[in-house]
């Protein structure tokens, strides 16, 4: 989780905390004037905006599913070039 995949997660989780927090006083403080205009505009413009990046994450099968299986790869070559020291290298 603290590669690209991971950083990219975070940032989703840190963007809904953002626009929970920004619901939440509006529903708790929507009768002073201590709330900016606009607040649910934004919050739903936000939400809106992350849906569609979220839902073109999981179109992207391919990624998925690389991430998920890893890559097949063939070692071939005549006998004794060092097939298997570069397996156990790798």
């Amino acid at each position: 989780m603290e590669g690209e995949l991971g950083q990219l997660y975070q940032r989703w989780s840190d963007t809904l905390t953002q626009a929970l927090a920004h619901l939440e006083a509006y529903i708790d403080f929507s009768e002073d004037d201590n709330v900016e205009e606009g607040v649910l505009s934004q919050v739903d413009d936000t939400v809106r905006a992350l849906e569609r990046e979220i839902g073109a994450h999981l179109r992207d099968g391919r990624r998925g599913e690389l991430l998920r299986g890893g890559v097949h790869a063939v070692i071939a070559g005549p006998p004794n070039v060092g097939k298997s020291s570069l397996l156990n290298l790798l």
